[in-house]
């Protein structure tokens, strides 16, 4: 039973943003066709091969004056498997044929008269002619009444082409046999990695394996796909590496090839004149059909003190455009005590995105604000009282209340300008509670409960460090009732749990775990190595909303202590061969390729990643869900100075920063 209305208010609905962008791929494959000439003269064929087997697929059977066709009885159509090479740039032509058997058993070619037919967005068909500028299987329908028959054409990305920048003749450089002790080695992407579709370019970075080495070739090979692109390979600071950018035009066909059973990437290097030839070893990237979609605010500091904090956010609908400054420390309040422009952090978001709570000066001061999104304008301001008001929130669906964690306690208030007070949640645990999320779907609340004391937490007076934490759950109607939490992450000897977020669909939640037999930190605050601040050891795991044995992501956190956390899901899922698909956004210390430098002791700065995690429909979760991560574009305005960026927080729109 749900426990007693501590406060009644419409939790509404709202429709979730589904990004599959079908017809933005079509416009862009369309538009392909002009990009990316060749600059050497040996850019992709213009001509196509069509390997073609016998033997049509045989329609069902039917009777006389059924269709258009006088007679007709079964269709069938030749051939009922075919394959072409589709250039990069262009149309690949296939002509099918329609051949019915007729009542007096005679057959013949009926092309002209039958329907014909595809549900493909990118193909069309006239006459049995189908053109497609786009890779993939293609199923064709010719149709006479209710007799119908179909076949299937395999459309292969194929040629080499030589992009904008490379030297002339470069695409010779790679004709020779590759030579084992001048093997370059792919750094990024990950191998194992899906990329959404509206990622828009990509670098490769690649460890040279031969000083000379200076032009590249990407090769990528698969069920529908036998690329080259080649290109001048970009030095790197790192002087034993070089970066090739993967144009944000070519993705719409890596979407489509990346539905094949195989699909690999390798990378060939050489100097201009094609000594020093290595081949890579190959890794596996993906691309999904499924865009990242919202607005992703994140919290960045630009030096070693929090005083240079501010709040970044992507506009993840134009995922082409950089991040934008939504607040910095000249917007702050002051505190009780005085000070002048203090330090922001534990942002929080309604699920529209119109309203964020802000705490300023850190878990100490603990002032607060409730801010207005689109004017940027403090709704509710409290800090004027020296004891603090609230560290960490979250929102109800609506966004018309909201929960507060301080000192140990969760208060849900009313999120308007009376910043209303409507009680203390779950006051007989016994535990002190903190890091909440409210589910978007209104049905589950997840939070933390660390008791002081137990397997090893100290007094923890912030509630922002949790050594020994675990993570308990509570059902909810959306609109201030809830039902008694339980366990969902129990309590475990050397380790805490903490930073719960709960997907769109209220399926999963998705948390850190961090081991107190792992590094320490090397900061002013927060060093132990389970204290839930800054783990160098902490992973993310994902477990069902109703309970079971936490699964560990291990692909997208890596081999190493790379500080994985504030893991949260996006406003939305989608589907991605067969599967649900939901992209998680998280703050990684793990290098970037070969432009930043990793560390697992925590003295780098972080770096915002996401990663795809996959689950069948209703299936039992088994083994790991997860693709390796990938890391989010346009984070640094100086990659010779990153930022430290953490903290994402995500919302179904971002709506346009006030000027």
């Amino acid at each position: 039973m749900m426990r007693s209305r501590v406060f009644s208010a419409g939790a509404g609905s709202r429709t979730v943003h589904r990004g599959t962008l079908l017809l933005a791929f079509a416009t862009a494959i369309a538009a392909s066709a002009a990009a990316c000439s060749s600059g050497d003269g040996a850019g992709a064929s213009a001509g196509m091969s069509a390997g073609m087997s016998a033997g049509g697929a045989q329609g069902g059977g039917g009777s006389s004056g059924s269709g258009a066709v006088e007679g007709l009885v079964s269709l069938r159509v030749e051939p009922g498997a075919a394959s072409v090479a589709l250039a990069y740039g262009e149309s690949a032509v296939v002509q099918l044929a329609a051949i019915g058997r007729f009542q007096d058993g005679s057959e013949r070619d009926v092309t002209a008269q039958v329907r014909w037919g595809t549900s493909d967005l990118f193909a069309r068909v006239d006459a049995g002619e189908l053109t497609t500028a786009s890779p993939g299987r293609v199923r064709v329908v010719a149709s006479d009444g209710p007799l119908t028959a179909s076949a299937d054409v395999t459309v292969k990305l194929a040629g080499t082409v030589a992009l904008p920048g490379a030297p002339p003749g470069a695409s010779a450089a790679f004709d020779g046999a590759p030579e084992a002790a001048s093997a370059p080695a792919i750094a990024y992407p990950l191998d194992g990695a899906l990329f959404p579709s509206n990622i828009g370019e990509v670098e490769l970075h690649v460890r040279k394996g031969s000083a000379g080495q200076r032009v590249g070739q990407i090769e990528i090979a698969g069920d529908f796909i036998e690329l080259r692109l080649v290109f001048a390979c970009e030095p790197l600071p790192d002087e034993g590496g070089c970066a090739m950018a993967l144009p944000a035009e070519v993705v719409p066909m890596l979407v489509r090839t990346s539905e094949g059973e195989v699909m690999e990437t390798r990378v060939r290097l050489a100097a201009e004149d094609g000594a020093e030839l290595g081949e890579s070893a190959a890794i596996d990237v993906r691309w999904a059909s499924a865009a990242l979609s919202g607005g992703l605010y994140y919290w960045r500091t630009d030096g070693t003190t929090l005083q240079s904090a501010a709040i970044y956010r992507y506009d993840l609908d134009d995922a082409a455009s950089p991040p934008e400054l939504f607040w910095e420390n000249e917007q702050s309040p002051p505190l009780a005590n005085g000070q002048e422009m203090p330090c922001m952090g534990c942002h929080a978001l309604a699920q529209a995105g119109d309203k964020m709570a802000l705490t300023f000066g850190g878990s100490g001061p603990s002032s607060f604000a409730l801010v207005d999104v689109a004017t940027a304008d403090i709704i509710a301001l409290r800090n004027t009282d020296t004891a603090g008001f609230a560290t960490m929130t979250t929102f109800s669906p609506d966004g018309e209340l909201m929960l507060n964690a301080f000192r140990g306690a969760l208060t849900l208030r009313r999120a308007d300008e009376t910043l209303e007070a409507l009680g203390d949640l779950f006051t007989d645990e016994g535990e002190r509670l903190t890091q909440p999320f409210w589910s978007p779907d209104g049905k589950h609340l997840a939070f933390v409960a660390w008791q002081p004391g137990e397997n090893g937490a100290g007094d923890e007076l912030y509630g922002d460090t949790v050594r020994g934490a675990q993570i308990l759950i509570a059902g909810s109607d959306g609109a201030g009732a809830f039902e008694a939490p339980r366990p969902l992450v129990p309590r475990e000897q050397g380790r805490t749990h903490y930073y719960p977020a709960i997907s769109d669909d209220g399926a999963l939640v998705v948390f850190n775990t961090s081991r107190c037999d792992g590094p320490s930190g090397n900061g002013p605050y927060g060093n132990d190595p389970c204290d839930a601040y800054d783990d160098n050891s902490a992973r993310l795991q994902i477990i069902p909303v109703e309970g079971g044995a936490p699964v560990d992501l291990a692909r997208a956190n890596g081999d190493d202590a790379w500080a994985n956390s504030w893991p949260r899901f996006g406003p939305s899922h989608d589907t991605y061969r067969g599967k649900n698909l939901y992209w998680v956004a998280f703050s990684s210390r793990r290098p970037y390729g070969l432009r930043l430098a990793g560390s697992s002791d925590g003295t780098t700065k972080p770096q915002l990643w996401f990663a795809a995690v996959t689950l069948a429909p209703g299936g039992a979760q088994g083994g790991d869900p997860s693709f390796a991560p990938v890391w989010m574009p346009r984070q640094n305005d100086d990659m010779a100075n990153p930022t430290g960026n953490h903290i994402p927080q995500w919302a179904e729109k971002a709506l346009p920063v006030p000027q």
